[in-house]
């Protein structure tokens, strides 16, 4: 028997439901569903192998942010300074009239590293916060 299956609603915004239906057109999904939950699936992947991150790291945070959305430019720049113990550089580059892409390049203990990609993530109008581990 199989893993029983609960129903949950999402808010999307039209340009990204418009994305994702294109996307699962060309790689062949059968559904909406099958796709958020293999995306899920690698979301949570993502944040256990973080989660198993020891010792000292050298890394790159690679994030995504719409740059109008209020507050956040402010805030990253406080969690930034908060972090400049652990943050080496900082590169900006505004990807279109909306988006800017960050990449921070980081060293030090891998539970702070751990910290400051969770703190990024979570962040209203960040779109993506992925770390790279050298």
């Amino acid at each position: 028997m199989g893993a029983k299956i609960t129903r949950v609603s999402l808010t999307l915004p039209q340009d990204l439901l418009n994305e994702l239906n294109r996307s699962l057109k060309a790689q062949g999904y059968a559904s909406r569903s099958e796709a958020v939950r293999d995306s899920l699936r690698d979301f949570l992947a993502n944040y256990k192998w973080r989660q198993k991150l020891k010792g000292e790291r050298l890394g790159v945070v690679i994030l995504v942010y719409e740059h109008d959305v209020r507050g956040l430019s402010d805030r990253l720049m406080d969690i930034q300074h908060e972090n400049a113990n652990i943050i080496s550089t900082v590169q900006h580059l505004h990807v279109d009239a909306k988006n800017c892409l960050e990449t921070l390049i980081v060293r030090g203990p891998a539970e702070d590293i751990r910290k400051l990609v969770d703190r990024l993530g979570a962040l209203r109008g960040v779109k993506q916060a992925k770390l790279m581990v050298v």
